[in-house]
């Protein structure tokens, strides 16, 4: 477990540093033995089988379906600028919406299929409105004590349990994962457990009791799994931000529908074109394997406001990727974990000390922050508000030293890290995947890459 004493002697950038030279200097914190886990070898569980891709449709295609249909094409604008749309409800204006009905009547290419373009400060303010218009989270009630009883029974999350029809052929939500090798029903009760244990502090007031055993910490716990013989990885990813989740069925087949949303960094690319890339999305995937446990497990920070461990029970679109930027195995993969506890627990205490809806979410950053703060690498578009980090914590002081995106604008290799795939031929979007090979081929030249 990385001390909170390390944590404080992080260094707080002076006033000659950006916020991106001070992550800089203080980024080797993370890169010391105790933090670098080594790649799973040839006996540790690959990574979770990727069910073939479904049909896909952009948003122009979609468009093009839907023309004889005037009430579809109104219910689409409402669901891109409003309830879907998450960071798209700043595009909400009368003007860009009409702007937007005209373009979803007309098939428009130009304009769908690179809707919407937000800076990052309009990205903010679209997930702080999102939050505004949710409420509060109520703080979640632990017994003292709570008996782990997995079921081992082969269970499946429901189908479709997610996803919720629109009308017209439209829907929302995500498809049903069933992970091979896991256990939905195990991995429900384990995040549980994790995301319980997280909230103990110096003092612990909750137990977890598995196999005759108390644990109070996150650490104790999946450290006495892997002396049982359980083997954990876990994976840093990149995606991009899937924030429509939109999909479309017709005559039985369901399609997915892409809908990123991009933002403009800030940077310019060689020959001036500004950088404008797809908002990026970051989780740890956390595989536990053994003779007693078989789950498969996501942490984020959520535009549900919820920061926490989560059963992998969701299929994702196949163009938001899912590049691995890291590894950690066995005992680092352990401390890591427990290291993310511990960021839930406060980023749970500083939404509630500052009564921010949504947990937080937009004010106090998004996924790209959680994930920055347990594994120190800091993944573009981390959109938390410094006022909210000027405190004395040791939570605070790593968030100074680290960028902040709605402030200035991001290093190109800041980007070029944050992207979803390895092969450019995968990204799915023509411009985006042009943008990427231009990126790419700038840093080689500049020998940054």
């Amino acid at each position: 477990m990385l001390t909170l004493a390390l944590l404080l002697a992080l260094p707080r950038p002076v006033a000659a540093q950006t916020a991106e030279q001070a992550w800089t200097n203080s980024a080797a914190v993370f890169d010391g033995a105790a933090w670098r886990g080594a790649l799973p070898n040839a006996a540790t569980r690959a990574a979770a089988a990727r069910p073939a891709a479904a049909p896909r449709l952009t948003l122009s295609q979609l468009a093009r379906e839907l023309q004889n249909d005037p009430a579809a094409i109104d219910d689409l604008v409402n669901r891109l600028t409003q309830a879907a749309g998450q960071l798209g409800q700043t595009y909400g204006t009368p003007e860009n919406r009409a702007r937007l009905a005209a373009a979803i009547r007309g098939a428009d290419p130009a304009v769908l299929d690179s809707f919407p373009v937000l800076t990052a400060r309009e990205a903010l303010a679209g997930a702080e409105l999102y939050a505004s218009r949710q409420g509060v989270l109520p703080d979640p009630v632990y017994p003292a004590e709570t008996a782990l009883a997995l079921t081992h029974a082969p269970q499946d999350p429901p189908k479709d349990n997610g996803i919720a029809p629109l009308g017209h052929g439209l829907l929302h939500g995500d498809d049903a994962l069933s992970v091979p090798g896991a256990n939905w029903a195990d991995a429900k009760d384990v995040s549980a457990a994790l995301n319980m244990l997280s909230m103990n502090g110096d003092f612990a007031t909750r137990a977890l009791v598995d196999g005759g055993r108390r644990y109070s910490s996150i650490a104790g716990w999946l450290g006495a799994l892997l002396a049982e013989g359980h083997a954990i990885v876990v994976r840093d990813r990149r995606y991009y931000a899937n924030f429509g989740h939109l999909r479309y069925e017709k005559d039985g087949v369901r399609y997915d529908v892409t809908t990123p949303t991009r933002v403009d960094t800030g940077d310019v690319l060689p020959g001036g074109r500004p950088l404008v890339v797809p908002i990026p999305h970051s989780e740890i995937d956390v595989s536990i394997h053994g003779p007693r446990v078989n789950a498969e497990l996501s942490f984020y920070f959520g535009v549900d406001g919820g920061v926490g461990f989560r059963p992998f029970d969701t299929r994702d679109m196949d163009w938001v990727g899912g590049r691995v930027a890291r590894t950690w195995s066995g005992a680092d993969a352990a401390r890591l974990l427990d290291r993310a506890g511990w960021v839930r627990r406060e980023l749970m205490a500083k939404a509630k000390q500052y009564g921010l809806p949504m947990g937080g979410y937009g004010p106090l950053g998004d996924c790209n922050d959680a994930d920055a703060f347990v594994t120190g690498n800091a993944p573009y578009g981390m959109l938390r508000e410094p006022k909210y980090y000027s405190g004395s914590s040791a939570l605070d002081a790593l968030s100074r030293s680290m960028p902040y995106d709605s402030v200035s604008p991001p290093t190109l290799r800041r980007v070029w890290d944050s992207r979803p795939f390895d092969d450019l031929s995968l990204i799915q979007m023509p411009d985006v995947r042009a943008t990427m090979q231009q990126l790419g081929g700038a840093l080689a030249k500049d020998g940054t890459l």
